[in-house]
């Protein structure tokens, strides 16, 4: 059977299928704040899902699928969270940079744009991901941090 390269892209994220503890950075909090998430396979290794739980109630759980779209040539995140928040992302991944943004209106209406560019450790067991966000589209500033550290 010959793959495709949708088939081929999603193998590809394979390094974040497992658990991981997350450390969230935040302006407006004294200290840091702490989460897990996993990542999985969805039907057959055709989608990723990833369900997120952080333990500072301000902060959403979620759920997010991953999927590939082969006219784009780009990764797209569904994001779902426990506020009732939809929304779309484009994403790349390439080597060592996960790259993803959100700058057009979708299930939710665009008050903000958003992007992050996470980088991966070497052993592939730690992510950093800087958030910016934007009320324009031209200026960005920081928002807040996401550490992922994989425990299995």
């Amino acid at each position: 059977m010959i793959k495709s390269v949708r088939d081929e892209k999603l193998k590809r994220l394979e390094i974040f299928i497992g658990k991981w503890e997350i450390e969230l950075i935040h302006p407006m909090f004294q200290s840091k704040v702490f989460g897990q998430t996993n990542f999985d396979w969805l039907e057959n290794e055709k989608f990723m899902i990833q369900r997120t739980t952080m333990k500072e109630p301000d902060f959403p759980s979620s759920t997010i699928i991953y999927d590939y779209d082969s006219n784009t040539n780009s990764y797209v995140q569904h994001y779902f969270d426990s506020r009732g928040v939809t929304r779309l992302y484009q994403m790349n991944f390439q080597l060592d940079i996960w790259k993803l943004w959100r700058d057009t209106s979708d299930f939710s209406q665009l008050d903000f744009s958003q992007r992050f560019i996470g980088h991966i450790n070497k052993f592939e067991d730690i992510i950093q991901v800087p958030w910016e966000k934007s009320d324009d589209g031209l200026s960005w500033e920081y928002d807040f941090t996401l550490i992922y550290s994989k425990v299995n």
